[in-house]
């Protein structure tokens, strides 16, 4: 399996993703995206792709000039039929790839927060009726063309959207572990803000060994989901 992960910042990695990579014995291109002497991979022979996320905005390209050729990138992988897997600032990726605009949340959503499934459809991923998961954003997408929502939450009422039988967005971090959170509350924690949905660290950190392994079948039933022949 010969697998492309797009990366947004040193500090963004595949977590629990990268287990199951490894049980798969998994070819890993890694391409950092904000490198200027990034190269993308001829899109013959990729197996999988996953987009992960990042601190910035899909909306700032001025600042971040790099986004224009990696939605361009994104849109190649849809239209090969590549399984894509975008996670938050990677699900708004595909999104604004795709034309669908990216806004401000109505609150920021940061720690760990239910997600409730929102399709019974045979034609999508089935999430389990409720997940808590992390979360670590302030904007989100609007669902592309012909997409179909898969989750909610409380305060974002998009959290997911899968596009045919291989492309899915998410707004959540099912891939996180405790080595992520306490990285970003590192690095990023200058972003946390006042809010209803806002947790502070201890409470991000407390248990979440736990947590992450009740999230890790999900995601990785939803890996096998995305690259299963059809």
């Amino acid at each position: 399996m010969n697998v492309v992960v797009l990366i947004h910042a040193p500090f963004e990695r595949l977590g629990q993703i990268q287990l199951w990579l490894e049980q798969r014995a998994a070819v890993i291109h890694e391409v950092c995206v904000y490198q200027q002497d990034a190269v993308y991979p001829p899109l013959d022979e990729i197996d999988l792709v996953i987009v992960l996320g990042g601190p910035m905005s899909v909306n700032e390209e001025d600042k971040y000039p790099w986004l224009v050729g990696e939605k361009v990138y994104i849109r190649e992988i849809i239209e090969a039929n590549i399984p894509l897997l975008g996670i938050c600032l990677g699900g708004q990726l595909i999104a604004t790839a795709l034309g669908s605009k990216v806004t401000l949340n109505p609150e920021m959503e940061i720690g760990w927060h239910l997600v409730e499934r929102t399709s019974n459809s045979v034609d999508v991923f089935q999430f389990p009726k409720s997940l808590e998961v992390f979360n670590w954003h302030g904007e989100t997408f609007e669902l592309p063309k012909g997409a179909k929502r898969l989750l909610r939450s409380k305060v974002c009422e998009n959290q997911g959207f899968q596009i045919g039988r291989r492309v899915i967005g998410l707004q959540c971090h099912p891939e996180v572990r405790k080595q992520e959170i306490s990285e970003w509350i590192s690095e990023i924690g200058g972003q946390m803000e006042q809010g209803d949905y806002v947790q502070r660290p201890e409470e991000m950190l407390n248990d979440a060994d736990r947590k992450m392994l009740a999230v890790r079948p999900v995601l990785f039933e939803l890996l096998e989901y995305l690259t299963a022949p059809t």
